[in-house]
């Protein structure tokens, strides 16, 4: 299966349209529920259409036949965001991208936020990439492995232990650390900024990598 796109429940400023739609070309997009009111504003529609349609109250009229609609109760053990992700793995996406456009409800978002967690649950070889993203930051998490990051200058970047314990190396940044070991909870490895044109973060553990965009990807449509 082709790299996929995942338009979460949220809202959908207007100066960030031309930012989503440029990401969804020869993507596999899917609306989560109230994701889909991304897809009315554009005039686009997306290849799949799952969820309860709490968010939504009703599916779409109209839909042309490339869009398949795949509807779940309300009363069910997880939540819309969920069952697409695991869509994806069903099919061995290669990367996945969840845009969460706003924080919204923080129950929702911290659910979405662990979502990451469950990429090393599908069987057997496949690892796919799984990232939350919108126009102003993206999330990933790391485990036992190293980052680069390039052409990057001016963003800065937060590293949150999700193990117990987490040694970190980064150079490239206004505070290159080695073999730093971070406790879960510790506020250390926050806001630090990129000033090289290659940064390079190591970590040995599990972490979340948090990196937010110098300026404001969605004005610059890139």
């Amino acid at each position: 299966m082709k790299d996929c796109l995942l338009f979460l429940h949220g809202t959908y400023p207007t100066k960030h349209l031309v930012y989503y739609k440029k990401l969804c070309r020869g993507r596999f997009t899917i609306a989560v529920d109230g994701g889909f009111r991304f897809f009315k504003k554009t005039g686009l529609f997306p290849d799949i259409l799952i969820g309860d349609f709490d968010s939504l109250k009703k599916i779409p009229k109209n839909l042309p036949p490339k869009t398949e609609v795949l509807r779940f109760p309300v009363e069910k053990n997880q939540t819309d965001a969920e069952l697409a992700l695991y869509y994806c793995f069903e099919r061995k996406a290669r990367r996945i991208d969840l845009i969460q456009p706003s924080a919204g409800e923080p129950d929702q978002f911290m659910g979405n936020f662990l979502l990451l967690t469950l990429t090393g649950q599908p069987v057997g070889r496949y690892n796919p990439e799984v990232r939350i993203i919108n126009a102003e930051y993206e999330i990933i998490l790391l485990e036992n492995t190293r980052k680069i990051i390039p052409d990057a200058i001016g963003d800065t970047v937060s590293t949150l232990p999700l193990s117990r314990k987490v040694k970190y190396t980064c150079r490239g940044t206004a505070f290159d650390v080695r073999e730093l070991m971070i406790k879960q909870g510790q506020s250390i490895g926050l806001r630090n900024k990129i000033i090289a044109p290659r940064a390079v973060f190591d970590i040995t553990g599990q972490a979340f990598l948090i990196r937010t965009y110098a300026g404001d990807f969605g004005q610059k449509g890139a």
